[in-house]
């Protein structure tokens, strides 16, 4: 059953990305390197550390990072089955952290990722907002990403991209009736992992490099 209503919420996520008539406008900070060698080595993707939205999307998540992985990526479910590795690994990665996952896993890098609400003001389908005495207000919903990836062997921090999105609303007191579609907050964050996994296909190193 939860599988099932997991299934559908995603599906209405998707329908409304893709009719949504106006897209989330993005800032972007990049940290460490930008071309890397996904061709090598084994990964891990750690479940996204989310604040104020459930991590339902795993998997959708996964698919994306494996579109530029291939087979060469594992979930910690992957993991679990034959290695010691905790269900639940933090962001922020130290020393320690690091030689523990990569003895109990035998992986070469780990991607983690932070998922961060910063506003929801705007659902899906609703009616526009109107102001009744002339003044121009404002609604938005905002998102964060953050995604790290770390070397496992040499136990450092290699690579840091951060997408903040929004997308916001004009209301004034001359707006006509209608209904006003808008990307959810959770659409935006996965826009963003999308927006930055692009942006590593762009700038991945090939086996020639």
């Amino acid at each position: 059953m939860k599988q099932t209503l997991t299934s559908i919420s995603l599906l209405l996520f998707l329908i409304f990305y893709v009719v949504s008539c106006t897209a989330p406008k993005f800032t972007f900070e990049h940290g460490g390197l930008s071309e890397i060698d996904f061709n090598q080595g084994k990964w891990i993707l750690n479940r996204p550390i989310t604040f104020g939205i459930d991590d339902d999307q795993y998997e959708y998540v996964l698919k994306e990072w494996k579109s530029l992985i291939g087979d060469s990526l594992y979930s910690l479910y992957d993991l679990r089955q034959n290695s010691l590795i905790s269900e639940k690994i933090k962001f922020e990665l130290d020393d320690k952290d690091l030689e523990n996952i990569g003895l109990g896993t035998d992986c070469d890098y780990i991607i983690t990722t932070k998922i961060e609400i910063l506003n929801e003001e705007l659902s899906a389908l609703s009616p526009p907002r109107t102001t009744i005495d002339g003044a121009t207000t404002i609604r938005s919903n905002e998102a964060t990403v953050h995604v790290q990836i770390y070397d496992l062997k040499d136990k450092n921090l290699i690579s840091s991209q951060k997408a903040i999105g929004s997308i916001g609303e004009v209301a004034r007191n001359d707006v006509k009736n209608g209904i006003s579609m808008a990307l959810t907050s959770k659409g935006i964050a996965i826009n963003g992992i999308d927006e930055i996994i692009n942006y590593y296909k762009k700038n991945k190193k090939s086996r020639h490099d």
